[in-house]
C-alpha cells in the first residue's frame, strides 16, 4: 500500500498456529491505511510457509539470527512508512476500529507521544477471560506510538528480551505524555507459550 497512515508492526516467532488469525485481523482495519509488516524472528516452525497465503498483502522481514522480540520490532519500525505505528504480537488478534480510532485520538491530542488501549485476556480458543484496564495492567503490544518521536528516540531498548514497551514508557514518561483509550480493542490471548510465563520476564516500575 503506498503512503499508509499507520503501519501495524507483527513480531513472530514460532507462532504458526496463530499468526493466519492476527494478520486477519490487522488486515482487516477499516477507516485507516495500514500496511502490515511481519518481523520473523528466525521461526523454527511453519511460520514462513504460513505467511504464503498473505505476500502480497503484507511486507516481510526475515531476521538472519535470532534478535528478540525488542530488535525485531526496531527492524518493522526502520521498514514502516506510516505516520503512526503499532506493534502487534503473532499470537494476539485486534478489533477492525483499532487502527482509526488510536490514529484519529492522536491527531486531535498533538501533546499525546502515544496512546494505549484496553485489552481483554481470551484463552487459547478465543474464549473471553477478563477484560483489563491498560492504563492499570500495561501490556506490550496495542500502544499507537508517533512514528518520527520513536524513531528520535531510537526506538525500543533491543537488549531487552522482553517488557521492552514498559521500559520504553519508563525510559521516556518525563517527556512525554501517555494517553490511554479505555476501548478494549486489543485480544490478548493467553496459552502455554506466552512470554510473559518465562521466568527472565522482568518487571519494570513505571
Amino acid at each position: 500500500m503506498s503512503n499508509p497512515s499507520v503501519s501495524i508492526i507483527v513480531t513472530n516467532y514460532n507462532y504458526e498456529k496463530y499468526l493466519p488469525r492476527c494478520l486477519r485481523s490487522c488486515l482487516s482495519q477499516r477507516g485507516a491505511k495500514c500496511e502490515v509488516i511481519v518481523v520473523d524472528d528466525v521461526s523454527t516452525d511453519n511460520s514462513i510457509s504460513v505467511l504464503t497465503p498473505f505476500r502480497d498483502k503484507i511486507r516481510v522481514v526475515k531476521n538472519s539470527k535470532n534478535i528478540g522480540v525488542a530488535a525485531s520490532a526496531n527492524e518493522g519500525l526502520k521498514m514502516s512508512r506510516g505516520q503512526f505505528v503499532i506493534r502487534v504480537d503473532a499470537d494476539d488478534f485486534v478489533s477492525a476500529d483499532m487502527a482509526h480510532f488510536m490514529k484519529t485520538y492522536l491527531e486531535a491530542n498533538h501533546d499525546a507521544f502515544c496512546v494505549s488501549c484496553d485489552y481483554i485476556l481470551v484463552d487459547d480458543h478465543e474464549n473471553v477471560i477478563e477484560r483489563k484496564y491498560a492504563e492499570k495492567d500495561n501490556i506490550s503490544c496495542g500502544i499507537m506510538y508517533r512514528r518520527d518521536l520513536l524513531l528520535e528516540c531510537g526506538g525500543y531498548n533491543p537488549d531487552m528480551r522482553h517488557r521492552e514497551e514498559e521500559e520504553l514508557r519508563k525510559r521516556l514518561g518525563d517527556y512525554y505524555k501517555i494517553h490511554h483509550l479505555r476501548i478494549p480493542f486489543y485480544r490478548y490471548r493467553m496459552h502455554n507459550h506466552n512470554k510473559t510465563k518465562e521466568p527472565e520476564y522482568k518487571t519494570w516500575e513505571i
